[in-house]
């Protein structure tokens, strides 16, 4: 089913633009009706006198602003951004060499890739256009000025304003709890305020990156839920191993909704203590977070398309992570070669790089451990798996550049640069640097 229903153009235009946020509105005028009625007027059995009505409009609006805007970012996206995220995606399909070129869509005229599908028969693109359209909708053809809006794709927008409306009317109910805070319910609405900076700051990133798709606000919903849960769990973690003030609780529960997995640690460690060693360890040995360049909100998106660690990057469809993620192409091709080094390495945390750092053990016939190995190549320039290559790697033989001491062992360092020659996963990213080339 779809908005845009009707023959005549001038209605189509008309719900277009407004019967999305008029839905959206409605939705946020329920939720603070249904407080009003249920926390005020039957709670009260009376309506609040006349000198609460001014504190009582301010809060209405502030409601109404805080539930509107996420949402408002994906309509606003639809109407100005989708439609230059098609060309972006099949200039780096044509860069990465992932298919023949006649198999792939047509590029931009003025791209130097043009002429080469041109001269290769100029295949139908059904497949890479089905991906795209499965993720950002009908491609908008010559004419159209808009895109058509669909009921399914905007669930998830409608279920997330309602319960950003819903939770906002709660905590803006009584505001008593930023100043004297005290009990569960206060903490909880720390936990969800951080969750919302969280992830509005998450749909604006997305909504500049031409990346904002209805499973953003599905993720959101999520996340939100899973900070409240977490945080009542850690409420009764901390009552029973520390009598911390309110204060710092909610600060933890505020934190918390930027970072769950730092709860999620919390309450391990708080189980390992009573019932022994029986929870596994939550963060992956090859963790995404030691790659050059990969901070909190990139790691976020990784996860959302079930890319966890380092071995899931390596082996990712990348074609649909760069089309889902709208990551710039050239950062996740650098985090694919980073990553393919350091799994051949062992793994290591940042206390052992610490540790290894103070003072690395010369190259002799003993190989190296991970944290040596990898500080004694980052301090011979060497970070990706094709910089090891470049080096020490010629017309697929192993060989030592003249005058240069090698930074590992040279039984290890052979090893490794075998391994990796004949990894062919590596050929996307040798593609990638070979064409680089100015698409306009």
């Amino acid at each position: 089913m779809s908005f845009v229903a009707f023959d005549w153009p001038g209605m189509q235009q008309w719900l277009r633009g407004k019967v999305v946020a008029g839905w959206m509105n409605i939705l946020i005028l329920l939720a603070a009706g249904a407080a009003v009625v249920v926390a005020g007027f039957l709670a009260n059995r009376g309506w609040p006198v006349a000198r609460e009505w001014g504190p009582g409009a301010l809060k209405l609006f502030v409601l109404w602003c805080l539930s509107f805007l996420p949402g408002w970012l994906y309509v606003r996206f639809l109407y100005v951004r989708a439609h230059a995220v098609w060309t972006e995606y099949v200039l780096t399909l044509h860069r990465l060499g992932w298919d023949r070129s006649e198999h792939l869509p047509e590029p931009a005229r003025n791209s130097s890739y043009h002429g080469q599908w041109e001269q290769g028969g100029r295949k139908q693109d059904d497949i890479y256009r089905q991906k795209f359209e499965a993720y950002y909708g009908r491609i908008r053809t010559e004419g159209q000025d808009r895109p058509t809006i669909s009921t399914e794709s905007l669930f998830p927008v409608f279920l997330f304003t309602t319960l950003l409306a819903v939770g906002w009317a709660a905590i803006l109910w009584d505001t008593t709890f930023l100043t004297t805070p005290s009990g569960v319910w206060d903490v909880l609405k720390y936990g969800f305020i951080g969750s919302y900076a969280f992830v509005t700051g998450m749909l604006v990133r997305r909504f500049f990156q031409t990346d904002l798709r209805p499973s953003a606000y599905t993720s959101a919903i999520l996340r939100i839920v899973l900070v409240l849960l977490i945080v009542a769990v850690v409420h009764q973690v901390v009552g029973a191993i520390t009598s911390a003030a309110v204060t710092a609780e909610v600060a933890l529960a505020f934190l918390i909704g930027f970072f769950p997995l730092a709860g999620l640690q919390l309450v391990q460690r708080a189980t390992a203590r009573a019932f022994g060693t029986v929870v596994p360890p939550l963060k992956p040995e090859y963790p995404l977070d030691q790659l050059d360049g990969l901070n909190l909100w990139y790691e976020t998106r990784l996860l959302e398309e079930g890319v966890e660690d380092m071995q899931n990057l390596t082996s990712m469809n990348l074609v649909d992570v760069i089309l889902h993620t709208k990551v710039p192409p050239g950062r996740v091709i650098d985090w694919l070669d980073q990553a393919f080094l350091l799994t051949h390495l062992d793994s290591t945390n940042r206390k052992e790089l610490r540790s290894a750092q103070v003072g690395t053990p010369a190259a002799d016939s003993a190989a190296l451990s991970g944290p040596q190995a990898r500080v004694a190549l980052r301090r011979a320039g060497i970070r990706t798996a094709t910089d090891l290559l470049k080096a020490f790697s010629h017309d697929g033989t192993f060989a030592v550049p003249a005058g240069v001491r090698p930074p590992l062992p040279e039984s290890q360092l052979r090893l490794l640069v075998l391994v990796l020659s004949q990894e062919a996963k590596l050929s996307v990213i040798w593609n990638w640097q070979r064409n680089d080339r100015r698409a306009y």
